[in-house]
């Protein structure tokens, strides 16, 4: 086995807001104590441990927020689902992750491109990763703390490789590493040098077990991380903002991480909902309805900058909620062997549902349709508004006009000829329709009712071709009801 062990730097902060920067510094505080904070803060002079009033004498325009564990968990979730991509064995530990990835580096190219890629994957969803890897969990989490960028891959070359590290990297807890600095001990090495039986005098039979662990001595079991059903995210803003662009940015790391999660789930969505919360208002909700199931992060995006553009806002938003309890089974797709010719039936078929989607998210759903075709031998009843991708029920009929005028004009008669700018020349037909009689006492059909008609071919005098009707009941009157290209 072969572990990859993730921590994040400031993790409180990295948590609450992923990689969100402003020009106020930023700083997580706990009981009044900073225990996080940006390098904005960091060059003010603010240092993790200071009062908050200590730190605002510093830093005056320093925005303080509370711990919160709820987002911590959330973040780490998140971060473990991007993780997934790369191996199905994924372990949350102590805010950090561990990845068993024995199987995956020459999947990927090597560990130096797997790790490049998975840094890529967890900084569009906000995070940032320091990282070992190691033949144990433990020493691969250990190494990560204290001397992070560090790959062992050899067994018997632990106990060197671990030696240098300070103490606190082996997190054994505040009571033993008083214990052991009382001792006048601080590296790793010092601590693996001691003999067993002066452990367990000592206290530290716990200390015993990490280390056995950390060396592959004794087994270290690691429950496997199961990524949750639904997707609902939530993510503050560093101050309230009313910038498109700032607000997209936001919406991009929920997004990130989402897609993240459906793809490790093989799954896709076709609606989602995102709140725009405010101080003082109740949340804008902005839903996204795909037309067919996704987890295109790009594509969402797209969709959501459309939204953006059309909505006003009563009041600056604070924070952002992505929540998509629906899931769709969505399998992956094989690509072209010889590679891309000419786009696939069903790539044509996923552009002109994501135009559509554009469209009416810039439009209105009321603004885009699409026609479809019924049985009906009346030219004005055959096309009907549809949802955009419902199929055609019937075929259109041969030798009718693509362009039918919203409401057919009566023409002119001249020595008993139809007459139109000149006298039209009758060249095919007559095309006789008698329908509709059923619809005559429906007042809410778009339909005439009863149609009674003879319709020909005719070439006008500028030798474009019409298509014009003769009414079959007195007096016989003539129309224009289409045009051929």
């Amino acid at each position: 086995m072969h572990w990859l062990a993730l921590v994040f730097p400031d993790w409180p902060l990295q948590a609450l807001f992923r990689g969100q920067t402003h020009t106020f510094p930023q700083a997580v505080v706990v009981r009044q104590r900073v225990v996080a904070l940006d390098a904005t803060a960091l060059a003010k002079g603010v240092r993790p441990g200071h009062g908050l009033a200590d730190a605002l004498a510093l830093a005056p325009t320093l925005v303080a927020r509370p711990r919160s564990i709820t987002a911590e968990h959330a973040a780490l979730r998140d971060a473990a689902c991007c993780a997934l991509r790369y191996t199905p064995r994924v372990t949350l530990d102590n805010g950090g992750l561990l990845l068993e990835v024995a199987g995956s580096i020459r999947l990927f190219g090597g560990m130096d491109a797997l790790l490049r890629q998975l840094r890529t994957d967890l900084a569009g969803a906000g995070f940032h990763a320091l990282s070992a890897s190691a033949p144990t969990a433990r020493a691969a989490r250990w190494l990560a703390l204290g001397a992070p960028g560090q790959c062992v891959s050899d067994l018997d070359a632990l106990p060197g490789a671990l030696a240098p590290l300070p103490l606190h990297a082996m997190e054994a807890g505040t009571h033993i590493n008083t214990l052991l600095a009382d001792s006048g001990l601080n590296r790793l090495a010092q601590v693996m040098a001691l003999p067993r039986n002066a452990l367990a005098r000592r206290d530290a039979a716990a200390l015993r077990r990490l280390l056995d662990q950390a060396l592959g001595h004794r087994p270290d079991p690691r429950p496997g991380f199961e990524p949750p059903r639904s997707i609902d995210s939530r993510l503050e803003l560093p101050v309230p903002r009313h910038d498109a662009d700032v607000l997209l940015f936001a919406v991009t790391r929920l997004f990130n991480a989402g897609c993240a999660q459906l793809a490790a789930a093989h799954a896709g969505i076709e609606t989602c909902l995102i709140e725009l919360e405010h101080e003082h208002h109740p949340p804008t909700p902005l839903t996204l309805t795909l037309g067919t199931p996704s987890r295109d992060a790009r594509r969402m995006i797209l969709l959501t900058r459309e939204h953006l553009a059309r909505i006003t806002l009563p009041e600056a938003v604070s924070a952002l909620r992505l929540s998509a309890p629906e899931w769709t089974p969505l399998n992956g797709h094989s690509t072209d062997l010889f590679g891309p010719h000419s786009p696939s039936p069903r790539q044509r078929r996923e552009a002109c549902s994501q135009l559509v989607e554009r469209l009416r998210a810039r439009l209105g759903d009321d603004a885009v349709h699409a026609l479809s075709v019924r049985a009906d031998h009346r030219p004005e009843c055959v096309a009907r508004v549809a949802e955009p991708g419902s199929s055609q029920t019937a075929a259109a009929a041969a030798g009718r006009p693509l362009w039918l005028l919203a409401s057919p004009q009566p023409l002119q008669l001249h020595d008993g000829h139809p007459w139109r700018a000149g006298r039209l020349q009758l060249v095919s037909g007559p095309e006789r329709i008698e329908s509709g009689w059923w619809d005559s006492d429906d007042l809410n059909s778009p339909c005439p009712g009863d149609a009674l008609r003879d319709y020909f071919v005719a070439i006008g005098a500028g030798h474009e071709r019409l298509w014009i009707y003769r009414e079959h009941a007195p007096p016989h009157r003539w129309y224009l009801h289409g045009l051929f290209a």
